[in-house]
């Protein structure tokens, strides 16, 4: 497929607010209560940020972007339209939260509420794209906890950072160092990469050139692509880059999602330093960037085996 940057850029920034939402709520339902002043001045106001500008890059990809609150539907059916419905409700019960811990103390009930949101968008998001049966690359559990766990990864990176920048000692998750959450969490998540590339490298095609063609026999070759030139089919479905160009970025999200922010979270874990943390949540969203680059382009549309690049 051919990666759309307005929609690689909103799944990053809204799941790494996604990420630091959760684990504020989830440490806010166990009793972990976080100061309202970090809340309001720095870690709410961040995430709904984030999550403003992932909306406004969503609205790019769109023909008709006044036309986008229709989208919303097709809610009984359509995975993005439950998407379309989940976003908003994630900024708004962050927006509740804020004017409740700016003037009162914020009711159990309203972190239920933000957890089950930001677990729905996240949701509603990987399915979007799971549930293409036809896509053997996305159609897959794995898909929905790659979302899930790069997520929620970035986001404690994220609220690391801030809990840094903020300097208070009465802002602690946990006990231990959270950088060693961030390195567990990186490790998890690099290993589940590693199991997905495997993975789509094993598959093998339900489709070929006589079932896509409709042209029986055994020894077909394609010397052409599909109407003999470009057209919407060959532009939209394949990303139109050498085999090198995808191996060399393969290495760059290896080393920039992953194995980078993980030796500097391994050196936090003794000796923590905002520029440290700084450099892995940085290092980490170039690679996250990288990372949902690839996750569009090796899926393999089987209308590729006709519209595809000349032989």
């Amino acid at each position: 497929m051919r990666p759309q940057f307005s929609i690689i850029f909103f799944t990053t920034l809204a799941g790494m607010a996604q990420g630091l939402l959760f684990f504020i709520a989830l440490a806010n339902l166990h009793s972990q209560a976080t100061p309202s002043a970090f809340l309001t001045n720095l870690a709410l106001p961040v995430a709904f940020v984030l999550l403003a500008l992932g909306l406004v890059a969503s609205f790019f990809h769109l023909g008709h972007p006044e036309r986008a609150w229709r989208a919303a539907m097709m809610w009984r059916t359509s995975w993005l339209s439950r998407e379309v419905i989940a976003l908003p409700a994630v900024m708004a019960v962050t927006v509740i939260i804020y004017l409740y811990a700016r003037f009162s103390q914020v009711p159990q009930w309203l972190w239920l509420a933000l957890l089950f949101t930001t677990m729905a968008l996240w949701i509603c998001t990987a399915k979007i794209y799971q549930c293409i049966r036809f896509i053997q690359e996305w159609s897959h559990p794995s898909t929905l906890t790659n979302f899930i766990l790069l997520g929620m990864t970035s986001g404690w990176i994220l609220l690391e950072l801030l809990i840094a920048v903020w300097g208070d000692a009465s802002v602690q998750m946990i006990d231990a160092p959270l950088s060693i959450i961030a390195f567990l969490l990186l490790f998890l998540s690099f290993n589940l990469k590693l199991w997905i590339w495997s993975r789509n490298r094993k598959l093998k095609p339900k489709s070929n050139l006589a079932t896509a063609t409709g042209i029986k026999g055994s020894n077909i070759r394609q010397t052409s692509m599909g109407l003999m030139g470009g057209s919407f089919n060959t532009r939209e479905f394949f990303h139109h880059q050498t085999d090198k160009v995808i191996a060399n970025l393969r290495k760059i999200i290896l080393l920039c999602a992953y194995v980078i922010p993980m030796i500097l979270m391994a050196y936090a874990i003794s000796s923590p330093n905002f520029l440290v943390i700084t450099f892995a949540l940085l290092i980490n969203y170039v690679g996250l960037l990288a990372e949902r680059w690839m996750f569009f382009a090796e899926a393999n549309h089987p209308q590729n085996l006709y519209y595809q690049r000349v032989s």
